[in-house]
């Protein structure tokens, strides 16, 4: 595109602007914008499950669940009330 226009451009121009053309680089930047706005409209279609805003459930602050206790004694040491997988006894 840069040399196009003019009709006074060396050969050794032309080669220049021609070596990239099968370069990994050249493709890359060809295909760059349009990854870019894949992207953006992948972005725009995500909603939250929850609240149906634009962000995933793990991020969303309406559905936040707070950690309950279990409303039993642990079944692992019998003491405490938490969850087995949370137990600090050293005796089975």
């Amino acid at each position: 595109d840069l040399i196009c226009n003019y009709t006074d451009v060396e050969l050794a121009d032309y080669i220049k602007a021609c070596a990239n053309i099968s370069s990994e680089q050249y493709r890359a930047e060809l295909i760059a914008p349009a990854f870019a706005q894949q992207l953006q409209a992948a972005k725009a279609a995500v909603k939250c499950f929850a609240c149906r805003e634009g962000h995933v459930r793990k991020q969303c602050s309406k559905g936040q669940k707070t950690n309950k206790k279990p409303n039993k004694p642990c079944p692992h040491c019998k003491k405490g009330f938490h969850w087995s997988n949370q137990c600090h006894s050293k005796y089975d």
